[in-house]
């Protein structure tokens, strides 16, 4: 029997899971597939239902369902009471636990001192990096949701971080920073990975500021994601290669 993961969210075409997770599968000659699920909220509590299929080994989670998602598994991480989100549902048995592979992918993409950060974005990855930057000390952090990007000029002066955690930039040229609002002592994390670099990332770099794109993210949560409903290690250079060649080839992760 064919094992299945799937990736539930709702305008999730663009996504770059599907081509790691299964060349993942297939470098370890597991019998599985990863497929989506582009689904609206009232379809979610069915679609965590269905995970309990036996040939289904759980779940990613992405906008807009992560925090949602919460109220429909039996058992709520660790990781995931501190968030307050989870993007990955694994299966037990016949329990569903659901996990936050974010958080420990946010933090290893965060610079070791942040002073002051700016979040634009009040969804599950904004969560995610919100407790990443407490556990590094930073507690000066300022989410902004879309309703409040107008704050941002103002916002801005004192920031030596900004991380990007919404979806602003995917697929598109769109930014969420004006580029003259950046500086070169103004780090830049861009949660989005396609297209990559993103706008941002590429203005951020002119001027000479450090800026990161949602790559190296992407990539260690999945394989967090796929270690956990496996029991064994990812091959992580399987699902590096993967992601470089659908995000565009000659892109080093």
């Amino acid at each position: 029997m064919t094992s299945l993961a799937v990736l539930i969210g709702h305008g999730i075409g663009y996504s770059a899971s599907p081509a790691m997770h299964n060349a993942a599968f297939a470098a370890i000659g597991m019998d599985a597939r990863y497929e989506l699920r582009d689904i609206g909220l009232h379809l979610l509590e069915r679609e965590v239902e269905a995970l309990l299929d036996s040939d289904c080994l759980g779940a990613n989670v992405t906008k807009p369902h992560k925090v949602a998602v919460c109220a429909l598994v039996d058992e709520l991480g660790l990781d995931v009471r501190r968030v307050g989100a989870a993007n990955t549902i694994v299966r037990v048995g016949h329990r569903l636990i659901a996990r936050n592979t974010d958080l420990a992918a946010i933090a290893a993409e965060l610079p070791p001192k942040v002073t002051r950060a700016i979040i634009l974005g009040a969804g599950g990855a904004s969560r995610a990096a919100t407790v990443a930057l407490a556990e590094i000390g930073c507690t000066d952090v300022l989410v902004l949701d879309r309703k409040r990007l107008p704050n941002l000029p103002g916002a801005l002066v004192a920031a030596d971080l900004i991380i990007n955690a919404t979806p602003i930039g995917t697929d598109s040229d769109e930014t969420p920073v004006p580029s003259y609002l950046l500086r070169p002592d103004l780090k830049v994390l861009d949660l989005v990975y396609r297209p990559h670099p993103t706008r941002l990332v590429r203005e951020a770099r002119a001027i000479g500021a450090s800026a990161r794109s949602g790559v190296g993210t992407l990539l260690r949560q999945a394989a967090a994601s796929f270690s956990l409903w496996t029991g064994r290690d990812a091959p992580v250079d399987v699902m590096r290669q993967a992601l470089e060649r659908e995000i565009g080839l000659g892109t080093r992760v």
